[in-house]
């Protein structure tokens, strides 16, 4: 089983439309509605290549009661979340001129230590009911606790019976904090190309550049680093083996939920024992399948099984 935590899940709201401009009325056809966050999201790709996923995280309001209902409406998950003051959020996502998109996203409920302590104790409950293979820990956290994500993850480490990856999929001022913590390490991070440059105080815009980023010191102890650079493919750092992915490029649909998906697609992979280069294949095919899909989080086996034949993983 592999068990996912959301912290702020979301309505996704994604609309397609050929231009959009500011200040001025834009026309489009009605919008993809589906449940987001990022460990839902990874849950839903998890799900659809055969895992058995249980979601935990938080929801609140009207807006929660209808997450919950939509969730339970695709029948792929064991639910188990955790109702909070305040209204799950919306994120609005706008595809448009070619390629681009803009988002507009909710704050989501705030978060405080009794909610971060009830959350953890679930899950500590579930993973005594039934085994598990991974825990992954996605996306943002509407909290003042900088360092929120070092204590979850210590909090498991010290309270878990049996040893469990935990892949953790965060980013911004909250993934700095937590490779900035040394005391705790996750057992797997999906930095971007931005965030690798944050990390080592300049710009990364090559493979190269990225790849001389992964050996920073921040990194050491993680044992699956995975560097996504978009339609570059990735760089990764897997036990201290380095390896470079090639994709090939694909017609694109939406890029919502590719990255959770390829998580998502990991966890999958861990539990299922793939080698090394066939685990970073399947990861990276379940963002591609995502990419043609409008909803987040979505992927077709078939199609991740294809685009499998048409990555390419090298050892550095």
């Amino acid at each position: 089983m592999i068990i996912t935590i959301t912290m702020n899940p979301s309505v996704d709201i994604t609309y397609l439309t050929n231009t959009f401009k500011l200040g001025q009325l834009n026309r489009t056809k009605t919008p993809t509605i589906n449940i987001g966050g990022k460990g839902i999201n990874a849950g839903r790709a998890a799900a659809l290549s055969g895992s058995d996923v249980t979601l935990t995280g938080f929801i609140g309001g009207k807006i929660g009661d209808l997450t919950q209902l939509l969730l339970e409406e695709e029948k792929l998950f064991n639910i188990q979340m955790n109702q909070v003051s305040g209204e799950t959020r919306h994120a609005v996502t706008i595809m448009h001129d070619e390629g681009k998109h803009t988002e507009i996203v909710e704050e989501g409920p705030k978060l405080d230590d009794t909610n971060i302590q009830e959350l953890l104790e679930k899950v500590l409950h579930i993973s005594k009911e039934k085994p598990v293979n991974a825990i992954c820990i996605c996306g943002s956290a509407n909290s003042t606790d900088a360092f929120l994500f070092p204590k979850m993850i210590q909090h498991l480490k010290d309270n878990l019976e049996v040893e469990i990856p935990i892949l953790v999929d965060i980013s911004g001022e909250k993934l700095t904090c937590l490779l900035k913590d040394n005391s705790v390490t996750p057992d797997f991070i999906k930095p971007n190309k931005h965030e690798l440059g944050d990390f080592v105080g300049k710009k990364i815009t090559t493979k190269k550049e990225a790849l001389e980023a992964l050996h920073h010191s921040c990194f050491d102890g993680i044992k699956f680093v995975i560097a996504s650079l978009g339609e570059q493919g990735a760089v990764c750092r897997i036990n201290d083996i380095y390896y470079d992915v090639r994709i090939p490029k694909i017609e694109i649909k939406s890029t919502t939920g590719s990255g959770d998906a390829t998580v998502g697609g990991f966890a999958y992979a861990l539990e299922q024992n793939f080698d090394t280069k066939q685990m970073l294949k399947y990861a990276m095919a379940c963002g591609m399948s995502n990419a043609q899909h409008e909803e987040s989080g979505k992927i077709c086996q078939e199609d991740v099984l294809a685009f499998t034949q048409f990555i390419e993983v090298t050892t550095i």
